[in-house]
């Protein structure tokens, strides 16, 4: 690998380090930190789920050596991790009057009370597997799911081996216990189990009781999409990822070694897939950690705000004919995208609906919309793409539905993944001509992630973006591309090239010694004709401003390679979604907003679309968040040349900034104005 590269593996697990870095910073919030600690384990565990088989099955020198620096970063993350919940949110928790049960002695008050919950509730979900060490045969761990591996001994003085389930897929990994005056307890279903195992081994004696978790591969892979029923091999490989091969058997670190050996024998387990663990596994349920003293202890509320040029008496598609709308999501209620889909659902005039389904939520007021809209009398096509990774049952399902509900429904292309988020309503005029609306955006059509994660979103019926957005829509549902978008960018069509071509002309404007820069926005970063180029500006002298948040395989500030490049992350309360692409154009400024990371799955094999901006007061507004972010100095880490994180060092006299917070202030102000 070139010297200006970083394994991407290692680059993301730099940005799960961030992570912990939130979790670990005592100016967040107690539950904004238990929040983070929860991503950060989601984060890891997704990590095994789809980015390591490939070095585990490839035996070679550099496989493995990546793979051990893999494991060791892994283990440090995990450590810190510990060491966080451990010396920082138990005490801080028990500071604010809640007891969180984790090793210590329980109240009899409450040894009753989960006495009480076990025998009635847990108990029906519990399933005990005798593990036969004389005769060994296969056992099997669900993917994901939690299991105690429990040691007994026997009158006669033999050990025996067996593995329960923790039912934490069908109960509430934490329960809330009855308070103590002003003290507040929580404890886990792991920790009830394992105070009543006499309950379970009224025979045995039992020796020791260990979490154990297993991670499969979940990355598979449809080898021929252009035969046969695509849908039917997506079902099955959905079958097949649950008993996937192994990647990661998490075990608890106090797990014996006759005990670890018993385990690898039954599991069929290797050495590089043993990792050690704490005594519960799965923080990712921390998202749902109970709050007693709740609103206090979850940091400060930002609801989202009011559009004006929405709020008014018109109709949503008359503001859109008078002007352009762009919205900032979340800091922007994200109610003005369903109401878009809700008037036109019901609007006489409207003929027709499509839109691109990516990721949509499982209770989806969207989709809803949609089907209304279909009984409605309105022509509805949807292009729902059910290999999006971890979503194709939700997705499926819904297809269902909207085909029963008369929606078009085109699922999926061979080799490709629909990632655009584009959707064109078409209605009659006055004049009963035919009038189209866009809405083009950077984010999913997701009311539940729109909440959290930071994207923008257009609205326009100007006919250059309208016109384009038919050539796509066109080539969805006849899979011919018979023209190519003049203004917009599209992935499949024009995108990788057209980005090349922009980024030539600012290394062009630079020799010629006119004005020269690019500003890239984006989650990831690993396309190699799009990094060469970049390093090819760099050289020419061109200053190139990177914001980007997770992989990101470039690395920056390499004299007489990458030195004119700067690489930043932001990690804070929101997820930093949006992508921008900016380019200086010698003065005449493009922006292009995207749904586009610069990944070569992005560029290479997805369909997407980026969308430029022409209205001066979009520009602006754009303009002034880059530059909030560029300024930020508490939630900005800069990424050096050897791709680890730093953060700002204030001074006394420095003044913190926080780009979200001061973004969603700038939104407050201009609706006072």
């Amino acid at each position: 690998m070139q010297d200006y590269l970083i394994p991407s593996e290692i680059s993301w697990l730099s940005f799960n380090n961030c992570i912990l870095d939130e979790a670990d910073d005592s100016n967040n919030s107690l539950y904004e930190r238990i929040k983070f600690l929860a991503i950060h384990s989601s984060n890891l565990d997704e990590f095994f789920r789809v980015k390591i088989r490939k070095l585990l099955i490839k035996n070679s020198k550099k496989n493995k050596d990546l793979l051990d620096k893999i494991l060791t970063e892994v283990n440090l993350q995990q450590n810190r991790f510990g060491a966080i919940w451990n010396r920082s949110i138990l005490p801080e928790l028990a500071a604010n009057d809640i007891v969180y049960y984790e090793n210590q002695e329980l109240l009899e008050e409450h040894l009753q009370e989960i006495e009480y919950y076990f025998k009635s509730i847990i108990l029906c979900y519990i399933q005990v597997i005798y593990i036969s060490v004389n005769h060994p045969k296969t056992y099997f761990l669900n993917n994901r799911s939690l299991y105690f591996l429990v040691k007994l001994k026997d009158t006669a003085g033999n050990y025996n081996y067996a593995y329960l389930n923790i039912p934490s897929d069908k109960l509430e990994r934490y329960k809330q216990l009855q308070s103590q005056g002003d003290t507040h307890y929580i404890i886990s279903i792991d920790t009830i189990i394992k105070n009543c195992l006499s309950y379970i081994f009224p025979t045995g004696k039992v020796v020791s009781c260990n979490a154990i978790k297993l991670n499969r591969d979940e990355n598979y892979l449809i080898e021929d999409e252009n035969s046969g029923d695509l849908i039917a091999k997506i079902e099955a490989k959905i079958e097949e990822r649950k008993r996937g091969s192994s990647t990661r058997f998490l075990y608890d670190s106090n797990m014996d070694s006759e005990t670890i050996s018993v385990c690898k024998k039954a599991f069929h387990l290797h050495n590089n897939e043993m990792i050690k663990g704490g005594s519960h596994h799965n923080f990712y349920d921390l998202f749902k950690f109970p709050n007693p003293l709740k609103p206090n202890l979850q940091g400060e509320n930002y609801p989202g705000l009011k559009h004006l040029p929405f709020e008014s008496n018109k109709s949503i598609f008359q503001i859109i004919d008078k002007q352009n709308q762009l919205l900032h999501f979340p800091y922007q209620s994200y109610y003005y995208v369903l109401q878009f889909f809700n008037q036109a659902a019901i609007n006489r005039n409207v003929l027709e609906i499509k839109i691109t389904l990516y990721r949509i939520s499982s209770q989806s007021l969207i989709a809803n919309a949609l089907i209304s809209a279909a009984k409605n009398g309105k022509k509805v096509t949807v292009f729902v793409e059910v290999k999006a990774r971890f979503d194709e049952y939700n997705n499926l399902f819904w297809s269902r539905e909207m085909k029963n509900a008369g929606i078009k429904i085109i699922q999926s292309m061979p080799n490709l993944k629909v990632h655009a988020k584009v959707a064109m309503v078409i209605m009659k005029d006055k004049y009963g001509n035919k009038k189209h609306y866009s809405y083009l955006s950077t984010g999913n059509f997701n009311e539940s992630t729109a909440n959290v994660y930071s994207d923008f979103g257009f609205f326009t019926s100007e006919k250059k973006y309208t016109d384009d957005l038919k050539t796509v829509f066109n080539f969805l549902k006849s899979k011919k591309k018979a023209a190519e978008p003049k203004h917009i960018l599209a992935a499949g069509f024009n995108m990788k090239e057209k980005l090349i071509e922009l980024i030539d002309q600012e290394i062009e404007n630079k020799k010629e010694g006119k004005q020269a820069y690019i500003f890239l926005k984006v989650n990831g970063v690993d396309e190699k004709d799009i990094i060469d180029k970049l390093i090819e500006a760099s050289r020419a002298g061109v200053d190139v401003i990177m914001i980007v948040r997770g992989i990101c395989t470039l690395l920056p500030g390499i004299k007489d390679v990458s030195e004119n490049i700067e690489i930043y992350r932001i990690v804070d309360m929101f997820l930093e979604h949006s992508r921008i692409y900016k380019f200086a154009n010698n003065g005449d400024e493009k922006i292009f907003l995207s749904s586009a990371d610069m990944l070569s799955r992005n560029l290479n094999r997805r369909i997407e679309v980026a969308f430029p901006l022409y209205d001066e007061k979009h520009i602006s507004e754009i303009n002034t968040i880059i530059q909030l972010q560029l300024k930020d100095n508490t939630k900005r880490r800069i990424i050096n040349s050897e791709g680890n994180n730093e953060k700002d060092i204030l001074n006394s006299e420095d003044l913190p900034r926080r780009a979200q917070t001061e973004i969603y202030n700038s939104i407050v102000e201009s609706n006072m104005e």
